[in-house]
């Protein structure tokens, strides 16, 4: 039976923390953990993680040195039993409730024991609305990211061979993905799941920084990817225009909303 590992870490989003945990809490699939990385709250959600009394959550609250410290905790905890981990932070959900049902039946009836298993995505924008978005195939890594993070499952036995690099602020994430992939031995190994698999908030910290966020991943694309400096820059140039064009179709839903 497949187990999974879902590390939430959080600071100061009570409100997200809940939301995060009734989507855990409600899945059909129960052979998981809950790791919860907490950079010591001072909002009342470490006195709410107080009150979980799930067996199958395992808690912490300390304080941290920042996102990608407290993700690279949670990691190093996961990966101290077989399967696979998830990154929903809080504020995240996962789809509905039969996400990790799915996910453990795409990995149970794969002829090849996946490495790497990703699906669909969801984002909730500031104006409460959701807007659905399919996985890109894995061949345009170099473009950025297949999915979001949330919709992302690592073996546990290879994930324990990377790491969030903490130099990088908002794309950390991104680079530990094209570490993990790069260690995957086949292509077979590599599964699409075509339905949505979780919904993220996105007035996240990389959200808000965006632009600041494209000029890491010019950075991250030539030091692990080896990109040629045309394509890596043809790249961001595109990125920064589409970053534009969010910002302001945000700005029209928002004032319409």
């Amino acid at each position: 039976m497949i187990q999974f590992t879902i590390v939430t870490i959080n600071w100061n989003n009570l409100a997200g923390l809940q939301k995060t945990y009734q989507s855990v809490a409600s899945q059909t699939y129960r052979n998981f953990r809950w790791i919860v990385v907490d950079g010591a709250s001072n909002d009342g959600a470490v006195e709410w993680l107080q009150t979980v009394k799930e067996p199958w959550a395992e808690i912490t609250s300390e304080p941290d040195n920042g996102l990608y410290d407290a993700m690279n905790k949670g990691l190093e905890k996961a990966v101290t039993t077989p399967g696979y981990t998830l990154f929903l932070n809080s504020g995240d959900w996962l789809y509905d409730e039969r996400v990790l049902e799915r996910v453990a039946q795409t990995i149970e009836q794969a002829t090849t024991a996946p490495s790497y298993v990703y699906g669909d995505f969801a984002r909730f924008s500031a104006a409460g609305r959701v807007h659905h978005f399919p996985g890109k195939p894995i061949e345009r890594l170099f473009v950025g990211m297949p999915s979001s993070h949330q919709a992302m499952y690592f073996e546990n036995e290879l994930l324990k061979s990377v790491r969030f690099r903490d130099q990088y602020k908002l794309s950390a994430d991104y680079c530990m993905l094209i570490e993990f992939i790069n260690q995957v031995p086949s292509r077979e190994q590599i599964v699409h799941i075509a339905q949505p698999l979780c919904v993220f908030d996105n007035t996240g910290v990389s959200v808000q920084r965006r632009f600041e966020a494209i000029k890491e991943d010019v950075q991250i694309r030539r030091r692990h990817m080896k990109l040629s400096a045309v394509r890596n820059y043809g790249l961001y140039t595109l990125h920064y225009l589409h970053a534009h064009v969010r910002n302001l179709q945000a700005a029209l839903e928002n004032k319409t909303a």
